[in-house]
């Protein structure tokens, strides 16, 4: 038997760990409901070594969002690029992964706080610029295209039971936004 205790992990694997366990909490209470103690226990470290790895709750609750952001871009980098295209593939990360939209609304609700509405206010912006980019499209197709996002987002948060109509008026927009053989 050793004494050495629970073998160390690198710090970018105990840094990933601390992360997810914290975009798992930050979904489902925000960044006001969520306590560092319970994303320690949940990432099976100390709640002091949290505030040492990451400053601050407020810090490790941005890395979450910009997270979350990421993986919004990495979905829309991967997709065809057209605006349905680009909504099918948000639906679809929706799906697979649902601490994304939660994440992105608790950092919209959380944007009474100055550092965090700045900080969400240039992702939100940026994001609006990366579908811009990628489909050509003007501000209005680019506010349509997250009008209908916010829809979707809400509704997979909610758990709307299938079919919905929403996903059909999603499309109906989307395709007037962006229609056949206009890029």
């Amino acid at each position: 038997m050793s004494d050495a205790g629970p073998a160390r992990l690198p710090a970018a694997a105990r840094r990933a760990g601390i992360i997810e366990a914290a975009d798992a909490e930050f979904a489902a209470h925000g960044l006001a409901g969520t306590r560092l103690e319970a994303i320690a226990g949940r990432a099976g470290i100390s709640h002091p070594r949290i505030v040492q790895m990451f400053g601050s709750k407020r810090k490790l609750f941005l890395e979450v969002v910009h997270a979350a952001f990421d993986r919004i871009e990495a979905a829309f980098e991967g997709a065809e690029p057209k605006l349905a295209a680009l909504g099918v593939a948000y639906v679809r990360l929706l799906q697979s992964d649902p601490t994304v939209g939660l994440v992105v609304l608790q950092g919209y609700a959380a944007a009474a706080d100055e550092p965090v509405r700045e900080a969400v206010r240039r992702r939100h912006l940026a994001l609006m610029d990366s579908i811009a980019r990628l489909t050509g499209a003007d501000a209005l197709r680019v506010r349509t295209f997250f009008a209908t996002g916010l829809v979707q987002t809400v509704s997979t948060a909610l758990e709307l039971p299938e079919p919905r109509a929403d996903t059909a008026w999603s499309a109906w927009i989307l395709d007037r936004a962006d229609p056949p053989g206009d890029s």
